[in-house]
């Protein structure tokens, strides 16, 4: 069963969320920074490539760490009932109820409240929730 969050819910989870996907932002920065250290090495003429396996095999043990704490992150996200809609500019979705239309209420890191929402149907841009009066972009 989804859950369905009031906004007055949603607000208070905020610094929670906010950790989670702080969390997850850092663990995809890292892994791309691993992945591509990875790369680089593997791509040594093969007489470096002695000292260069104890390195790599070092960095691959660091990703497989990386991906563990963003499962984690991802994983408790998941149990709150949020969905994670775009990781880059850390938006986040909680199910919603608003004029008895299920919707999801949108909020961005950095936003210091949730003021829009998104249909899930039809016309899926930002609209700003019922009386509220700040016209932010979710």
């Amino acid at each position: 069963m989804i859950k369905l969050f009031t906004v007055d819910e949603a607000t208070r989870l905020l610094p929670v969320i906010e950790g989670h996907v702080a969390s997850l932002q850092a663990a995809s920065q890292d892994a791309n920074a691993l992945k591509r250290r990875i790369g680089e090495l593997s791509a040594r003429p093969p007489a470096e490539r002695g000292v260069t396996q104890v390195e790599s095999h070092n960095l691959v043990r660091e990703l497989e760490f990386v991906a563990g704490q963003a499962q984690v992150a991802k994983a408790e996200l998941d149990r709150l009932g949020v969905q994670l809609t775009d990781l880059e500019h850390g938006a986040v979705a909680f199910p919603a109820s608003v004029g008895g239309e299920m919707v999801a209420l949108t909020w961005s890191r950095g936003q210091d409240a949730i003021t829009h929402y998104r249909r899930l149907t039809g016309d899926r841009a930002p609209q700003p929730l019922p009386g509220s009066t700040r016209q932010r972009e979710a």
